[in-house]
């Protein structure tokens, strides 16, 4: 990797103005929320009644009546974004207006199902883009050019809270005792790149512990978010920024997530929690069978999807590493599958017959569990579409 000195010559670092100051940090949803609290995700009040109004109902009001709004902001940053990637297309940027115009607002449906799953309602990701850079590794033009170009157009990063622990693997060093869970302000842009760790002492102060990793599939991007300075409202729209390698990259971006993550990313919806941690307990089986499934779907496909896409974008080698599943695997699959149904139905047993429940208990959990087999059937269903998906591409026939 090569980065130069990458203090930029008109970026002050220096000057905290250029991040999101802590008084608005924490208000960077653009959806007001109501002041009463009898809403509800359930749509069922502490009484008991069904409330008029559910959370995920204000939330969608909220966001269609922002619709207008919304995309006009979205078009606005798209126009400066294309303007700054064609005046630093000879540092190896580019960008694609038809693909980020796919989605360049957060739907309500993904907005509401992002709050669900964290439980917060800071959704940094209301209006995203994607630009391509071929020299990722550098990270020099992105510092001293992608940063003040943004800056110039009335654009700064965000500020986010990361709690020390998680700035401790990124070598923070405290000047001062603190507890793990508290939280720091830092700037929010995370570079997930492979290999760069080395090279964060080359950053400005501010963004040293921006260096992250790859995920676990192997993707790898830079991520960033921007908020407007003239955006003095309470709730100032976020801006995400991702910067990937090429479009052979986003087209395996998309293609892993709407054929692999969408599934494996509804694990997370399951109403009984797997927390007993007890080697040979039901709890600790049954969360063995998810990871098990999760890494080989990572394994089979989502690594070696990225590499061909990384390795087509940055070294034109058009060769790919064959995606298939042989019928060994398949049967594997069912049965981690047949094992993890087989586990949750034990867990649900045990939780009936744990303490004295009451029927009200007994009823919740019944629901609990057709809920979760139903989810557990849907993700199987989508993730065995994507086996028959990817051995079709590869020309492989017969998959049973």
């Amino acid at each position: 990797m090569n980065i130069q000195s990458v203090t930029p010559k008109f970026y002050d670092f220096k000057n905290k103005n250029n991040f999101q100051n802590t008084s608005v940090q924490k208000r960077n949803t653009f959806v007001s929320m109501p002041s009463v609290d009898t809403v509800s995700f359930s749509g069922v009040l502490k009484s008991g009644k069904p409330a008029v109004n559910t959370i995920s109902d204000v939330i969608a009001a909220g966001i269609e009546k922002n619709k207008d709004r919304m995309t006009r902001i979205a078009t606005t940053y798209l126009d400066v974004l294309e303007s700054i990637s064609l005046s630093l297309k000879k540092h190896g940027f580019s960008f694609d207006r038809e693909y980020c115009e796919m989605s360049p607002v957060k739907s309500a449906e993904s907005f509401v199902s992002k709050i669900s799953r964290s439980g917060s309602m800071r959704v940094p990701d209301a209006i995203r883009a994607t630009i391509y850079y071929s020299d990722p590794y550098n990270l020099t033009p992105i510092v001293e050019g992608l940063l003040p170009e943004m800056q110039k157009r009335g654009y700064v990063l965000a500020n986010t809270e990361k709690t020390v622990e998680d700035l401790l693997k990124r070598g923070y060093v405290m000047k001062s005792a603190k507890n793990l869970q508290e939280t720091v302000s830092v700037p929010d842009l995370d570079i997930r790149l492979e290999g760069i760790s080395e090279q964060v002492v080359a950053l400005p102060p501010e963004l040293r512990y921006s260096v992250g990793k790859p995920q676990r599939s192997g993707y790898e991007d830079v991520q960033m978010r921007f908020v407007r300075v003239t955006d003095k409202s309470d709730y100032p729209v976020n801006h995400e920024l991702i910067i990937l390698f090429g479009p052979n990259y986003a087209s395996a971006k998309h293609l892993e997530s709407t054929r692999i993550y969408t599934y494996l990313r509804d694990f997370n919806k399951l109403r009984m929690k797997f927390e007993d941690n007890t080697v040979g307990s039901n709890s600790q089986k049954a969360q063995r069978y998810i990871d098990l499934i999760e890494q080989m779907f990572r394994g089979k496909v989502s690594q070696k999807l990225f590499l061909n896409a990384k390795n087509k974008d940055l070294f034109a080698i058009e060769e790919e590493i064959p995606i298939r599943f042989s019928k060994e695997d398949i049967s594997l699959l069912e049965t981690y599958f047949a094992g993890l149904n087989d586990k949750l139905n034990s867990c649900y047993v045990e939780k009936r017959k744990a303490g004295n429940p009451s029927q009200l208990v007994l009823k919740e959990l019944t629901q609990d569990k057709r809920h979760d087999r139903a989810l557990i059937k849907k993700i199987q269903e989508g993730l065995s579409s994507a086996v028959e998906y990817f051995n079709h591409v590869s020309g492989v026939k017969e998959t049973k």
